[in-house]
């Protein structure tokens, strides 16, 4: 049996779903890994069955680039502000690529990927996981059979719980849109590629409102939460879990120093509550709405689809869907088993996928760079409406290239 070499570029905490999901195929070797810190390797490798001795380690993602010259798949795990120059070396090798979204952090840099993409015929997969859940699958499903008729309007959230906002607001480069795109590209590409797959058309037209409605300077607070009386009462004092390592103390203590400041008084420029109104070219209708700071149910991802003939709802962490059917009143509730663990039981898919285009060098995934561009396109499109307090529409040349008008 043939063994496809994979290497990866960057071992942080999300590359662990991608590491130990391939590495369990019989089909995948993972030869080489890159990255500067050699705790967040042992952490990956940890949830993996792979020895460190059995690996060429890199610190410099460009080492293992220039010495690595028999790669059959490249998994890029890194910080968004480095997608574009890391891509476009293994885009320009013609290596089959997994690239974690968002694709890069700005419209131009997207453009210039897409290009390559479409000069080399490259195989990338973006790391749009949520299409590979059960939850959003079987959603997909009742849309295709017919049973809620034409989409009409979506209306979708994402309630970001406690752990995920300290993150999003305390992390070393997610808190700065230079270097993450800000918080509707870094935690809303998901949900941005979801509308743009139910909604079955181009979005065309957007306005949104937002900011740092909730985590405001506060003079009254200190820097650090080790000097602060509110420890006692304040929810962001204590570190909470933030993924799927969240229990490794070599990852707690690389994110101690950023982790202890006060999550009001922290330097950053992204936003905590966002929404967000789109108009499609086929008539559909979507809203969204991002905030942080929410627990209890239906918090996480919720989504409610209307349709000429009936409804689909739920919350994915509920793994379950309503489905209405408008004209005889009637409502069938679905369960959804969930085998796997990691975003809701689609890490495991998703990784899987870079076998596939291994496998099949004439496979293309859906969730293909065009698509991590068009989702770009709305998170950009988004925080531009809410600063300049104006609708942006959409323009597509022949080449379907948008320019925001």
């Amino acid at each position: 049996m043939k063994k496809f070499k994979v290497a990866m570029i960057g071992c942080g905490a999300r590359s662990i779903a991608y590491a130990k999901n391939l590495t369990k195929s019989d089909e995948v070797e993972l030869v080489a890994c890159a990255d500067p810190d050699r705790n967040n390797l042992r952490t990956m490798l940890s949830y993996t069955e792979v020895k460190e001795e059995s690996l060429r380690i890199y610190e410099d993602w460009q080492d293992l680039c220039n010495q690595e010259k028999d790669l059959d798949g490249v998994t890029i795990v890194t910080p968004t502000y480095l997608h574009r120059q890391q891509a476009e070396v293994i885009i320009r090798r013609g290596i089959p690529l997994s690239l974690e979204k968002p694709i890069t952090t700005t419209m131009k840099d997207s453009e210039m990927l897409l290009e390559l993409v479409r000069e080399y015929r490259a195989q990338v997969l973006i790391g749009f996981v949520l299409r590979s859940t059960p939850f959003y699958l079987k959603i997909r499903e009742v849309l295709d059979s017919g049973r809620i008729g034409s989409v009409i309007s979506i209306q979708a959230n994402e309630l970001v719980t406690p752990g995920i906002s300290s993150v999003i607001s305390r992390s070393p480069w997610r808190r700065y849109s230079a270097m993450s795109g800000g918080a509707m590209m870094e935690k809303c590409s998901h949900d941005m590629d979801l509308l743009n797959w139910f909604a079955g058309g181009r979005p065309v037209a957007i306005n949104s409102f937002g900011g740092s409605l909730l985590f405001r300077p506060n003079p009254i607070l200190p820097r650090e939460c080790g000097a602060c009386e509110m420890q006692k009462s304040c929810l962001y004092y204590k570190e909470p879990p933030f993924s799927d390592a969240a229990g490794d103390s070599n990852l707690q203590k690389s994110l101690q120093k950023e982790m202890s400041r006060c999550i009001y008084n922290i330097d950053k420029d992204v936003a905590d509550n966002q929404v967000v109104s789109i108009l499609y070219s086929n008539g559909v209708l979507a809203n969204f709405t991002l905030a942080f700071n929410c627990r209890g149910d239906r918090a996480g991802r919720n989504i409610h689809i209307i349709g000429s003939k009936g409804r689909v709802w739920g919350c994915i962490d509920e793994n379950r869907i309503g489905v209405c059917d408008t004209f005889s009143g009637k409502t069938e509730y679905i369960d959804i088993p969930v085998t796997t663990t990691g975003h809701n039981g689609g890490d495991q898919k998703h990784a899987l996928t870079l076998l596939k285009m291994m496998k099949d060098r004439s496979y293309y995934p859906d969730q293909d760079a065009y698509a991590g561009y068009v989702s770009n396109a709305l998170c950009i499109a988004s925080d531009l409406s809410a600063a300049e307090a104006r609708q942006i529409h959409f323009e597509y040349d022949y080449n379907g290239f948008i320019t925001f008008r």
